[in-house]
């Protein structure tokens, strides 16, 4: 991506140098003015900014080429600035502060009553900085995702819209939203499988089965931000005798389908990936009535995007969606065999368990790499603004 020397566009200018480190680094003043087409000048003093707010690090010194002075190498600060992230569910709340290179430094999980939602994420937040010894200055922005157990529609949209704004307002911190694949996808893209890709899908089992679209390293959010959902994709020809509906492909393959199917339905994520750890006939027998369906939904993926790869993972433990997995294959073939294939069609998320949390955690990050990014965010008050926040969102 190209930068501008001009003045004026000092925030672009920002945002390119930080991506670049955060994505490249380690990488040299040299190199980052290469690959931007911007001045050396330009990129120190950019580069000079950054270092000044604690965002960025020098850590050794390099040669850049057989001739020419050795050169200072930049990375991302590990232990400076944070992010607060949450995953919001309908009776309860995961929260986490990590550090902007993806690691945990303090997690908790709350039950919370809707009409005080605010005060209470307030009060999480506060006790994670005192219980850390940290301060809302080192906080870059809150991440947040809203778990919607049912599907995702324009008014549930706008009322996120809302509530993030009214968030932002409370914490006197930037807010940043996504739906749980896309948060999976960015934090792919910053730290785990997709570092190297360009294009790639994440699909997400959950109570609904999520996708985000990832093109040119842009997540693709369409008309009202709810691109994504295949759970909505018809994958069978026949018709509920209820509705007259074709079958969908969450009513097959989503955690609602099995919770339905085993007759399980009043508990958590992880007493659901136990149960079905205990009782894996019945487990085994769902599966075998998900795979197709989910094959019929990558084909359509692949067909559709002709992406490098697809990435999977859920709300799901590693055991189970090893096991998910395995049922799909073989795979249908697809135009993903054709050409040279330079990464496998499939790739389970590792270590899938911690990553929606993660994901959530790379929001604030992510937000702040690309102007394209920011209009996931919320901003509070100007003058509430910390100067980290200030030099990041608003190149000030």
């Amino acid at each position: 991506m190209k930068g501008s020397n001009s003045k004026q566009n000092k925030a672009l200018n920002l945002r390119l140098a930080l991506s670049e480190i955060v994505t490249q680094g380690p990488i040299s003043r040299v190199e980052i003015s290469r690959r931007t087409h911007l001045t050396k000048q330009t990129i120190t003093n950019m580069v000079e900014e950054l270092l000044e707010i604690g965002l960025i690090e020098e850590i050794g010194i390099k040669k850049e080429g057989a001739v020419g002075k050795p050169s200072k190498m930049l990375n991302l600060k590990d232990e400076s600035v944070y992010s607060f992230a949450l995953r919001i569910f309908p009776t309860k709340i995961q929260a986490g502060i990590f550090s902007l290179k993806g690691n945990e430094v303090a997690r908790k999980n709350i039950d919370y009553d809707k009409a005080d939602i605010f005060s209470e994420i307030a009060q999480l937040f506060n006790t994670l900085l005192a219980e850390n010894s940290l301060t809302s200055a080192q906080i870059l922005g809150v991440g947040a995702i809203f778990v919607n157990e049912t599907h995702h529609t324009l008014s549930s949209y706008q009322q996120g819209l809302e509530f993030k704004q009214q968030l932002a307002d409370t914490l006197s911190l930037p807010v940043a939203t996504e739906t749980t694949a896309s948060a999976c996808a960015a934090y792919q893209m910053l730290y785990g499988e997709a570092k190297q890709l360009h294009s790639f899908i994440c699909v997400h089992l959950s109570d609904v089965v999520e996708a985000a679209v990832v093109y040119d390293r842009k997540i693709l959010l369409g008309k009202n931000g709810l691109t994504g959902a295949i759970g909505e994709l018809f994958v069978t020809p026949e018709t509920d005798e209820k509705t007259l509906e074709l079958g969908r492909l969450n009513d097959f393959a989503s955690l609602t389908s099995l919770k339905q199917f085993l007759n399980f339905d009043a508990v958590s994520h992880e007493e659901l990936a136990q149960h079905c750890q205990e009782n894996q006939k019945a487990f085994f027998m769902w599966l075998e009535q998900a795979a197709e369906p989910m094959r019929i939904a990558i084909h359509s993926l692949e067909t559709l995007l002709n992406c490098q790869t697809i990435i999977i993972g859920g709300d799901v433990s590693s055991w189970f969606l090893d096991k998910f997995i395995t049922q799909l294959r073989p795979y249908i073939p697809s135009i993903a065999q054709y050409g040279d294939l330079d990464v496998v069609r499939l790739i389970k998320t590792p270590h899938v368990e911690e990553v929606p949390l993660k994901g959530a955690a790379t929001l604030p990050l992510h937000a702040a790499l690309s102007i394209d990014n920011m209009q996931t965010l919320s901003l509070p008050t100007i003058g509430s603004l910390q100067s980290l926040q200030r030099a990041i969102y608003l190149g000030n």
